[in-house]
């Protein structure tokens, strides 16, 4: 097998077949593929990795695959642990947040519609990605770093040994096979080793959607709807919000934007059927029928360029999970290999770096002599624990999607748990090692804690109180501590600061719980005492539960405190905003 290939050589079909002896094969060349097959490179360039990709040709721009937008730790990872950042500056286009727009009447005035969107500090920038650009270049770096990346080799089948396992693969009727110490299976929704050994079966996830989405030449830019001066006038300029990954919600879907640096956009709809059938977004026509119904504007907009239309895709109930990501016979599923949530919030890039980085440190330390068995395990559960809790943020919760006041306080405390925990730690690469993941999981144990609670508050909220509040948007310009939480996670921390950052912003998140819990709770018969402290821990609108949970502490914060420790918070109140209530 040649070890110097050309630059000329990296993009034509491989004249050589996939054979010999590795320590990692790594099943798939897409994202989390290829970046690990870098990642092992940069981080132990002795390392002998296969990538076999089932594509025969470089994947085409815009129209390939979607999840193109990352948040804070997909973009880093990309960005500095990949090594990434010349192409991503160059080739890739800067995004400016996570934007939402929650529904206003029938959806026909987008400037009535609440706006929220997440802090964009310029340090703690992310991108939208352009997933055919972004694989090929992987590709070629991956080939330049030393790993035998080949196009066309479709894996057929996996068998497991004791000492090696035994990779079967097949082009055009020829096959070929070549062993490996251990396999990373990349496959994406192939899911070759979950399938092959069961390790998904039984595993519900309790989120049952769906989605379909279209690629457009030529991009869309939202505001070209409107010519409303003072709705345009919200942002410094014309023409920046197009640059966040934009969504338009209304009870039971979420609808995302991603204006991509090649040119086209990405639009796509992701729907709970039990309010949007699958039937109703599963072909084309029926796609643009209902957005006729549900989104008139993008309607109008797309109605007159069908021609314009790229592709056309869909996939059915898409989330999914498994029982073992982490294995002490040498196999990991990395990114969708194994498990997928959600697009919103973009978490998928985030899983990739886990999943990738969990791989490599178990691949190293194996290939060095240490026994992994128990590190496998720790892993396992550690990768487990953040995939089931970062459910909780999706789990029957698209009905909320209706109700403006309780989305920004969602997307609030959401991105702001984001931020002070797993964000924080990850950015200064403190989420990789046991010791700082045990010492990480004892800060956060109270935000750990919180977030399934507080999804539950939020679903009582939506039932109490539903205001059709319009006409404001909400950026994030004077509440202090969440913007100072998303700038945590960008600027240098040393030693024991990271950790300290990351235990300050959780009395933050105490804090907001406790504000949001007291704005939720006017709507109760009898509301909570204002001046008694409140277990951030215990909250709920079940007046019946409060003595049993400990709602009231003598330790708890106070409104008066909490309000203290929040300054900026009114900007997050609609009401008190003077958001119109629509009649």
């Amino acid at each position: 097998m040649a070890d110097d290939r050309s630059a000329s050589m990296l993009e034509l079909m491989p004249i050589d077949a996939p054979s010999g002896h590795y320590d990692v094969a790594i099943l798939g060349g897409g994202l989390a593929g290829l970046t690990i097959a870098i990642q092992l490179k940069r981080e132990r360039p002795e390392t002998r990795v296969l990538v076999t990709d089932k594509r025969n040709e470089p994947a085409p721009e815009a129209a390939f695959k979607v999840g193109e937008s990352s948040v804070e730790i997909g973009a880093y990872y990309y960005r500095e642990m990949i090594g990434m950042r010349d192409h991503l500056e160059k080739y890739q286009q800067r995004k400016l947040g996570l934007r939402f727009y929650m529904p206003a009447g029938d959806n026909s005035d987008i400037t009535k519609r609440v706006e929220f969107c997440t802090p964009g500090h310029l340090d703690a920038f992310t991108h939208q990605i352009d997933r055919g650009r972004f694989e090929n270049e992987l590709f070629r770096r991956a080939r330049k770093a030393g790993a035998d990346a080949f196009r066309g080799w479709r894996v057929q089948d996996v068998n497991l040994g004791a000492d090696r396992h035994t990779i079967l693969m097949s082009q055009e009727g020829e096959e070929c096979i070549a062993t490996a110490r251990w396999v990373v299976d990349a496959s994406g929704r192939a899911n070759i080793l979950r399938r092959k050994l069961g390790v998904g079966e039984g595993v519900d996830t309790g989120h049952h959607c769906n989605a379909a989405w279209i690629r457009l030449a030529g991009g869309l830019d939202f505001e070209d709807w409107t010519d409303d001066e003072e709705w345009l006038g919200r942002m410094p300029e014309k023409g920046l919000r197009i640059h966040s990954t934009s969504h338009l919600i209304q009870p039971g879907y979420w609808l995302w934007l991603i204006q991509l640096e090649s040119g086209p956009i990405s639009i796509g709809v992701c729907a709970d059927p039990r309010f949007h059938p699958w039937e109703e977004i599963s072909s084309f026509d029926a796609w643009m029928d209902w957005m006729k119904r549900n989104e008139p504007q993008l309607h109008a907009a797309l109605d007159d360029r069908r021609a314009d239309v790229l592709d056309f895709l869909r996939v059915q109930d898409y989330s999914y999970g498994s029982t073992r990501f982490f294995s002490p016979e040498r196999w990991t599923l990395v990114g969708e290999a194994g498990a997928f949530l959600d697009a919103l919030y973009s978490p998928g890039s985030d899983f990739i770096a886990f999943s990738n980085t969990f791989s490599c440190e178990l691949i190293e330390r194996d290939l060095d002599g240490e026994d992994v068995s128990e590190l496998c395990d720790f892993y396992n559960d550690f990768y487990l624990s953040l995939f089931n809790t970062t459910a909780h943020l999706y789990r029957d919760n698209f009905q909320l999607f209706g109700n403006p006041q309780v989305m920004v306080a969602k997307f609030v405390f959401d991105s702001s748990t984001y931020f002070s925990g797993i964000g924080n730690a990850w950015c200064h690469e403190r989420m990789r090692k046991p010791e700082d993941i045990e010492r990480l999981g004892q800060v956060l144990r109270p935000a750990i804690e919180m977030l399934p609670r507080m999804q539950e508050l939020f679903r009582d909220w939506n039932a109490l109180e539903n205001t059709p509040f319009e006409g404001v948007s909400v950026l994030p310009k004077t509440l202090t501590p969440y913007i100072q939480a998303q700038v945590d996670m960008a600027h240098a921390a040393d030693g024991d600061e990271v950790f300290e950052n990351s235990a300050k912003n959780v009395e933050y998140l105490k804090a907001l719980a406790v504000w949001i819990f007291h704005r939720a709770a006017r709507n109760l018969p009898d509301p909570p005492d204002e001046t008694r402290g409140i277990n951030p821990l215990a909250i709920s609108l079940h007046p019946e539960r409060w003595e049993a949970d400990g709602l009231y502490s003598d330790d708890g914060i106070t409104l008066a405190q909490a309000l203290e420790m929040l300054p900026g918070i009114e900007e997050m109140d609609l009401e008190a905003r003077g958001a119109v209530v629509a009649a």
